[in-house]
């Protein structure tokens, strides 16, 4: 099952090899409509401070990626001199043991970054691997021009710190909830970290991403996830329809699991 699981990922690693090269090409191209959404990068906390031409700048040098399911962008100690933002799809952080288990560390959406810390630290290299969930665009962004960018703006340069801090204080939170509380925990504080903030009643939460990296994501066994969802139902909680999960009363949820989501 172990050497399974690592050859897939060799093989996933393969495919991924031409979107890798890419991204090695100092060439490259710079993005151009209708290749990218404008909009939807300007209004991130990392762009949305930057003058025309700072932006205009950063575009250039900047690269959109279409990927397919399972695509590799990147593999642990590959040379980080990028980093990202999905524009369509989903991708997947995660590490990859010696058997072969892959812990999925986070799931990114379209509009969020990754990668950006690394652009502080010399010769470095990605600490984990990074693969689409679903056919996706990503756009890289290279770590030199933007670094040069922040040097002119001090507001830029303090909306990166303020991420940032707040991504540390999740991952904290994450590493909490990993090592303190039980998988129950975990999945219903996932399940409500879903549904608006605010809804009371009745709640639906389709799941986007297989159930089994849902699984990884929560650090519990796919057979252990299963056995989660029906103790769920069994209790009236939860009905799950295929990747739609149906919350019975998200108040009743939220304070018979109250220790969750402190």
């Amino acid at each position: 099952m172990a050497a399974s699981r690592q050859n897939g990922f060799l093989l996933r690693l393969a495919s991924g090899r031409a979107c890798r090269l890419l991204l090695s090409n100092s060439k490259g191209y710079g993005m151009a409509p209708p290749l990218f959404k404008e909009s939807l990068i300007r209004r991130s906390e990392l762009f949305s401070a930057l003058s025309p031409a700072q932006w205009e700048t950063v575009r250039l040098e900047a690269k959109v990626l279409s990927m397919k399911r399972d695509e590799v962008l990147f593999a642990e100690q590959d040379q980080a001199d990028r980093f990202f933002m999905v524009a369509r799809g989903m991708i997947k952080l995660f590490l990859l043991s010696e058997e072969g288990q892959e812990k999925v560390v986070r799931i990114i959406n379209p509009g969020q970054t990754f990668g950006e810390a690394l652009m502080f630290l010399k010769e470095t290299r990605y600490p984990l691997h990074a693969a689409a969930l679903q056919p996706s665009d990503v756009y890289a962004f290279k770590s030199s021009v933007f670094l040069h960018v922040l040097r002119e703006s001090t507001e830029t340069t303090f909306r990166l710190l303020g991420l940032l801090s707040y991504r540390l204080q999740n991952q904290l939170q994450e590493i909490d909830g990993i090592t303190l509380q039980r998988a129950p925990c975990r999945f219903v504080r996932y399940l409500l970290e879903q549904v608006p903030e605010g809804q009371q009643g009745q709640a639906e939460v389709t799941l986007n991403i297989p159930k089994q990296v849902l699984a990884a994501h929560i650090s519990v066994q796919p057979a252990s996830f299963s056995r989660l969802l029906r103790e769920l139902s069994d209790k009236g909680m939860i009905r799950v329809e295929g990747n739609t999960i149906h919350i019975t009363n998200v108040a009743e949820l939220r304070n018979k699991y109250a220790s969750c989501h402190r």
